[in-house]
């Protein structure tokens, strides 16, 4: 190998060198190693045997919430409740209890989500319920229950909404529909399509 050769081959040498450095040194590089941002997704409290009561301004009881436990995540400010049970109370006195298996509160604490087997049953013994039997006083008795799967609760607007499938029992009959809207307060429900029944009059 003549020392022309050699000096030709070393250049390239050093070339290829100095190539892959660059390119290990290079932006598109430090970008790939840079570290990235770690989301702490662990909860800041967790509860057993919880009890939440909010008041109105009058100081009136205006509902209050029972779970298992309570578990809140800062991250995205959900709360897990296990084993909800919900209770609003009426302007005429009427109580109206959700329970299910599992829930969540959103952020802020205004929404409740509910699913696994969720029961929303109003007692209208005092109140006047849509679905409900009127008696001379034009007042509804007995009980409303609404099953279905998931359900949001609205706590300040004292709405309930679902798109899932529910069944509406009354004493007497029985309504299925697809989705539903039920107005605590006003005590009417909203049956959004699919709506079928038996009714039995007394």
């Amino acid at each position: 190998m003549t020392y022309r050769t050699t000096l030709i081959l070393s250049a390239i040498l050093l070339a290829i060198l100095a190539l892959v450095y660059w390119l290990a040194d290079s932006p598109a590089s430090i970008v790939i190693n840079s570290p990235t941002e770690v989301i702490d997704q662990d909860a800041d409290y967790f509860l057993t045997d919880a009890l939440i009561k909010e008041h109105d301004i009058t100081g009136s009881l205006k509902y209050q919430l029972k779970s298992d436990s309570i578990t809140h995540y800062p991250y995205n400010d959900h709360t897990l409740l296990q084993m909800p049970v919900l209770k609003n109370q009426g302007d005429n006195g009427q109580i109206t209890t959700s329970r299910a298996d599992n829930g969540k509160l959103l952020p802020g604490g205004d929404d409740i989500e509910l699913w696994d087997n969720v029961v929303v049953i109003q007692d209208n013994t005092a109140g006047r319920f849509a679905t409900g039997i009127a008696n001379e006083n034009n007042q509804s008795t007995g009980r409303v229950r609404m099953d279905t799967d998931f359900v949001t609760i609205s706590l300040k607007e004292e709405v309930a909404d679902t798109h899932r499938p529910v069944l509406i029992i009354t004493d007497n009959g029985e309504t299925r529909a697809t989705g539903m809207t039920a107005y605590f307060q006003q005590g009417q429900i909203h049956l959004k399509s699919r709506v079928r029944g038996t009714y039995e009059p007394e």
